[in-house]
């Protein structure tokens, strides 16, 4: 697959992809021309598409793309190769068609620790790099009250910015998290998050406090104790509906009457809704100004609802009515998704994902929602908010989880729901993690490191399964391609690792150990905020072993060339850059310093070049780092021993003796397919 990413239309965009001969004959290959037709979405060509690959050796084959429609598009370019016509390679070119490169920066808004119910702005900004200007419109999908957005709608002007603020003014404490989206006319664009930290209290007064509170005159009642007496309801209706248990409660207030009092009246005819209802107390007596709360208890049978009346007699004053409605239903809920796939992600990133719990009974319930214990010990972020709550019938709660996988590979994390009474029921997130990296065809220098060659010890038994290939490949270097014709490399010390898989899977094993030495603090912040983004990326910060590239011996005013295969074994585009600025005097060099999205599983060459001429005589030694985008650093230590060759006459008959300077000639390790 060769990614394109997001393509302005009709304009054009190259990248290469490669094609490989393993065989020992030359290939002749050929891309097969395109058919177009008026509604073709993607147009590909190729200024050289057709060559010939030599045995052992790589070809570069460029197509230019220019996408049609809009939309994301997956089109599919057939190669040809000679002799073997039946069986076509194939290449899938990714795009995706856009009107105008707009976006914002950043796309994670956040507000940190803020106090609730003042307000707090942030600002960012929305770019529009394409060649027309562009109306936009903002919106915050949770929360809109929460939020003033200025401007909210408006124009980005061509290849210009418009800065944006938000300002918050939070009505709830703890974690808070919005989704902000950007309208392009009248479509959804893309969507960005908005997080923040609600402190302090969401309680206000509408007026100050002062020292004295003055209450006013009143009047004083004298002592009248008056007595009521309650009944059984009187039945209205009957009729089917659900089953289960609620409580439904009736104040009894008493103004300016001086007493209440409570009184019922049942048919006997419809005795099923008496039986229903029950009230507590059923008598009392109330003091001029006193209040009691009067307890109505429906406990309807299964599948049925009841409706009666209540009479409320007040001895020697009148009898008032109070209308009772009881329903039984049970408990009922929906969830939007009860597996969340995560898809391929950057293992040191913050991520979300939301489920919707929808209350589709006619109870309001309570529900908690937290991780699986069994779970809470295991390496990562994973969190949800909100974490408990209420919903009425009818009602929607979102539910946000936030997680970061913190260790690469294969994920899954399970959190219990638990709806009223209810058995629990499990939301499972499931995902895979990568990060970027690269190879080189290079031996790895471990010797003398314990933590390396204990990492080696684990690694034993793969490293065995391979043994026999490296040591065919050591047998047999490709001379083509590596251009070591005039040296012979040198068998590895013990302190070697020539295994490219090998060096992969030690690369993973040094970053889950970092990731599990940081997981204290990663966690030590919450529930309140996340880990910051600079321990984030600290995650993938880690020391590994030194590549080697020895040139051996270089004659004084020679010059020695290594070809080198950088390759891109993870899952995911890869960028990278060569610290050149470290070979300066060093008589070293390279033919290229910065490689930008380089796709799954793809190589590119990397020539490495010693000029003897400028040096001194004797051993040069340098460093050379490669910086992976958001990955690891990866060293290589070239070498090389300057010979100088001098030539001495001696003697009467001038006899002639030749020096060599350094006097011991060594041979240095090259790189091996």
């Amino acid at each position: 697959m060769l990614l394109y990413d997001e393509c302005r239309l009709k304009v054009p965009y190259e990248r290469k992809f490669l094609v490989v001969n393993d065989t020992d004959l030359p290939g002749c290959y050929g891309l097969v021309p395109q058919k177009r037709m008026e509604d073709t979405p993607v147009f590909y060509s190729s200024p050289q598409p057709c060559g010939i690959v030599q045995p052992h050796s790589i070809a570069e084959i460029p197509v230019v793309l220019e996408v049609q429609t809009l939309g994301e598009h997956r089109t599919s370019v057939v190669i040809g190769v000679f002799g073997d016509e039946r069986n076509p390679r194939s290449v899938v070119l990714q795009s995706t068609g856009r009107l105008a490169d707009i976006y914002p920066v950043p796309r994670l808004i956040e507000f940190g620790r803020i106090p609730a119910l003042q307000p707090n702005s942030q600002t960012f900004t929305l770019f529009n790099e394409g060649l027309v200007p562009r109306d936009f419109r903002i919106e915050t999908v949770c929360k809109p009250h929460c939020y003033i957005i200025e401007p909210r709608q408006g124009v980005i002007p061509t290849r210009g910015k418009i800065p944006v603020t938000i300002t918050a003014t939070l009505d709830d404490t703890g974690l808070v998290a919005d989704t902000v989206q950007l309208f392009i006319g009248n479509s959804l664009w893309t969507t960005f998050m908005l997080v923040a930290v609600g402190t302090g209290t969401k309680t206000v007064t509408d007026k100050p406090f002062v020292p004295e509170l003055s209450l006013g005159c009143q009047f004083r009642y004298e002592h009248y104790s008056p007595k009521f007496k309650p009944q059984p309801p009187k039945e209205k209706r009957t009729s089917l509906g659900y089953s289960a248990f609620q409580m439904r409660r009736f104040k009894v207030r008493n103004g300016e009457d001086p007493a209440t009092a409570l009184r019922e009246s049942c048919d006997p005819a419809q005795p099923l809704g008496a039986e229903a209802f029950s009230i507590l107390p059923q008598s009392g007596v109330l003091q001029p100004g006193e209040r009691q709360q009067v307890s109505f208890t429906f406990s309807g049978h299964l599948n049925t609802t009841a409706s009666v009346t209540a009479l409320c007699h007040v001895e020697g004053g009148p009898t008032y009515e109070v209308g009772l409605t009881g329903e039984a239903s049970h408990l009922s809920y929906s969830l939007s998704q009860r597996e969340i796939n995560c898809g391929f992600q950057m293992f040191n990133n913050l991520h979300h994902s939301t489920v919707t719990l929808a209350n589709t009974g006619k109870i309001e319930f309570k529900w908690m929602l937290n991780l699986s214990i069994a779970e809470q010990h295991l390496p990562g972020v994973f969190v949800v908010n909100p974490t408990i709550g209420s919903i009425a019938p009818g009602g929607k709660q979102v539910l946000k989880f936030f997680y970061m996988p913190g260790v690469p590979g294969a994920f899954s994390r399970t959190f219990q729901l638990k709806v009223g009474d209810l058995d629990p029921e499990n939301i499972c997130l499931k995902g895979e993690t990568f990060f970027p990296m690269i190879s080189v065809n290079l031996p790895w220098n471990i010797e003398g490191n314990e933590k390396y060659e204990q990492l080696i010890k684990h690694l034993q038994q793969y490293s065995q399964g391979k043994k026999s290939v490296e040591q065919k490949k050591t047998q047999t270097p490709r001379t083509q391609i590596l251009k070591v014709e005039n040296v012979k490399p040198r068998v590895p010390d013990s302190g070697i690792v020539p295994n490219t898989q090998l060096q992969i899977k030690m690369v993973t094993m040094l970053i889950e150990e970092a990731a599990l030495e940081l997981q204290e603090m990663l966690i030590s912040h919450l529930p309140n905020s996340f880990p910051d983004k600079e321990l984030c990326q600290s995650l993938v910060k880690v020391e590994l072993p030194e590549y080697v590239l020895d040139m051996g011996t270089v004659r004084k005013g020679y010059t020695e060339r290594r070809t080198l295969m950088i390759t891109n074994p993870g899952r995911m585009p890869v960028s990278f850059q060569v610290d050149v600025s470290a070979l300066q005097g060093t008589g070293f060099r390279v033919n290229l310093d910065q490689i930008q999205s380089l796709p799954h599983r793809h190589t590119i060459m990397l020539e490495v070049c010693f000029e003897s001429a400028h040096r001194a005589r004797g051993d040069v030694d340098v460093l050379l780092p490669i910086e992976v985008a958001k990955g690891p650093t990866y060293n290589i230590r070239l070498r090389a021993t300057v010979l100088e060759l001098s030539l001495h006459l001696s003697g009467q008959g001038l006899e002639a003796r030749l020096e060599f300077s350094p006097p011991a000639l060594k041979m240095g390790w090259t790189p091996q397919w």
